[in-house]
């Protein structure tokens, strides 16, 4: 095997493929810097274009396709637009699929590849993984199986068992050339580390054929702790090429593991989705061209991608004249101004590529590192000034400190300054690696017995997966769903203990802390259960689980959780339909006296609540 371009081929017998990662539909739709939604679906056409030019047996994405877990039906909507424009046609495919559909793609809905659909005309496919931003999570159906299930994409490489990985390869055969195509989707990157550590990841091989080997996957490639990423010299060592998702600096030219003996190709993001300095490399997507044994990557610039400039400055480095009746801080604001205006903004005109509807605001990050606080200033007359001109103008500068004895050139590497270069620290596993990550540090903090009691019916458990699933997925609904489904199962508890003073309800509640905290599996359990199927903790769920009237009916309101709700709205709280003083209760005939007490339960939780026809290649298993 080996990456050459001087060997001659037969490009009848050649595979041509095209290479992206992380093209993040959706992303900044909401508005965040300046409106400019669009990015990410012009750079996707631009994408598909070059597909479509250099007319290439398929696509190959590496994760990530939108950016969020729960994307906006006007972004699925342009995704599905985009694919039906340049995916379908009359061009005839050359790929012949020679592995079980049944297996390969036993989690789709349509269990067969879509080129070979007589329902569809398929002239380009695309095979694609998913990353942690389009994570279904387990259970659930996601974006990818919603375009999957439209025979728009090939959706391989979901895996939901995490005891053991055994992945079964998609095997394309073009005359003489066969591909193996492995394809992995996102797993928290501990768990997946742990897995190859014990040897539980397993690559099934094909029989009585020689293949080339690709192995697709979404997760750390950068060290951020010990055990959150995969070490690239640990896979499977009869791979010939790895495409490596997740990791946005594009550095798509393949590099060679000696270890491994295999290359690498990791593409990086399509658009800058963080203001970090890696994002800020040209973008590039590759073509792919294999015979045999034998590829060779074009790397092909992105030229619809907005300016992106970022830059680094050491004050100590630059003279600055501190004028009369000018304090320190004005005349540094005044010398960063001058560097902005001459220095970077003249940069932005050598990104500009002339490509239709390439966006010409720019993105700004200078990062500025001093040694007196009295060199900080207030950036937002800055941001006012080239609120017109930039793309990020509240975001434009960043000060870090420069501690004593440290060198600038080391901080720059060390630095860690946007939400998604953080993420990573939000993946760990109970009881592994806690103190080097953000849930280890919540885990730490609330096993002391002087804070024990700040947690009653949210457990940590509970809180750290909620807000991994915020931060990595972009979920905003796992903290009211988490919440939801915690004080239902407390509710439910302490209703079966017979107490009906506010002290005894209050020992109670600690006594079911304290039994699932014992029960740690169990609780993970739970939890996971709680915010992969929310729909089974929904209001109306909660209210018959209760056999209790003590919510609100709107369920689009804050007050949904509030069972102190006033009698004056639609809801049952107290003294309204079903409550206390009424009639009679729906649902519970016991009366006021136990409607009284599960009232009692809610206000306790309330106050505590806390934010084919041929033949298929047989595989071998032995390996």
């Amino acid at each position: 095997m080996s990456e050459s371009s001087s060997t001659h081929v037969d490009p009848e017998d050649t595979i041509n493929i095209l290479v992206a990662t992380d093209i993040h539909l959706g992303f900044d739709y909401s508005k965040k810097r300046g409106g400019h939604s669009d990015d990410s679906f012009i750079t996707f056409e631009e994408i598909l274009k070059y597909g479509k030019d250099n007319e290439v047996d398929f696509i190959l994405l590496g994760g990530d396709l939108f950016h969020d877990t729960k994307p906006t039906q006007t972004a699925l909507l342009k995704c599905v637009e985009l694919l039906r424009k340049y995916c379908l046609g009359t061009r005839e495919c050359n790929l012949e699929f020679l592995s079980d559909s049944e297996l390969v793609f036993r989690h789709c809905a349509q269990k067969h590849v879509n080129y070979e659909d007589p329902n569809l005309n398929v002239s380009m496919p695309i095979f694609t993984i998913h990353g942690n931003h389009d994570d279904p999570s387990f259970g659930t159906v996601g974006s990818i199986d919603i375009l999957s299930a439209t025979g728009l994409v090939n959706y391989f490489g979901k895996w939901t068992d995490l005891t053991r990985v055994v992945i079964p390869p998609i095997i394309l055969k073009k005359r003489n050339t066969h591909v193996a195509l492995y394809g992995l989707s996102y797993i928290n990157d501990q768990r997946l580390s742990r897995l190859y550590r014990d040897e539980k990841v397993e690559l099934l091989r094909a029989k009585d054929i020689e293949t080339f080997n690709i192995f697709v996957l979404h997760q750390n490639r950068v060290k951020h702790s010990d055990y959150a990423y995969v070490q690239e010299n640990k896979l499977h060592n009869f791979l010939n090429l790895v495409i490596w998702g997740h990791e946005h600096e594009c550095r798509i030219s393949p590099e060679y593991s000696a270890e491994g003996g295999y290359y690498i190709s990791q593409p990086g993001s399509s658009i800058a989705t963080s203001l970090c300095e890696g994002e800020s490399k040209p973008k590039h997507v590759g073509l792919l061209k294999i015979n045999k044994n034998n590829f060779k990557m074009k790397n092909l610039r992105l030229k619809s991608v907005r300016p992106y400039i970022f830059d680094n400055m050491i004050l100590s480095d630059h003279d600055i004249k501190i004028q009369d009746c000018i304090s320190l801080s004005d005349s540094v604001r005044q010398y960063v101004d001058r560097y902005i205006e001459n220095e970077l903004m003249p940069k932005v005109a050598e990104q500009l590529t002339g490509y239709p509807n390439q966006p010409s605001q720019p993105l700004i990050r200078l990062r500025i590192f001093y040694n007196d606080d009295n060199e900080q200033f207030d950036t937002l007359s800055l941001a006012q000034k080239y609120c017109d001109e930039v793309a990020n103008p509240m975001e434009m500068i960043i000060f870090r400190k420069i501690k004593a004895g440290e060198k600038a050139k080391r901080a720059f590497n060390d630095e860690i300054d946007d939400l998604d270069d953080i993420t990573e620290l939000f993946q760990a596993d109970i009881g592994q690696d806690w103190n080097s990550t953000v849930p280890g540090g919540i885990k730490k903090y609330f096993d002391k017995e002087g804070n024990k009691d700040k947690l009653t019916v949210l457990t940590v458990a509970g809180l750290n997966e909620a807000l991994n699933r915020y931060v990595d997925r972009g979920d905003t609904d796992a903290f009211k769903n988490i919440v939801r489904d915690q004080m239902k199962r407390t509710i439910e508890y302490v209703k079966t203990q017979n107490s009906e003073k506010p002290e005894d309800i209050r020992k109670e509640i600690k006594n079911f802390r304290d039994k699932r905290l014992s029960e740690e599996q169990q609780e993970q359990s739970n939890v996971l259960r709680a915010l992969n199927n929310p729909t089974q903790t929904s209001l109306e769920t909660v209210k018959q689980s209760r056999n209790v009237d003590v919510i609100n009916d709107s369920d689009d309101s804050d007050q949904d959780l509030n069972p102190t709700s006033s009698t004056k709205t639609r809801g049952r709280g107290r003294g309204s339909r079903g409550g206390r003083g009424s009639r009679g209760s729906r649902g519970n005939r016991g009366g006021g006296k136990t409607n009284e007490k599960n009232t009692s339960i809610a206000k306790i939780l309330s106050s505590r609540r806390t934010p084919s026809k041929r033949g298929y290649v047989v595989i071998d298993d032995s390996d």
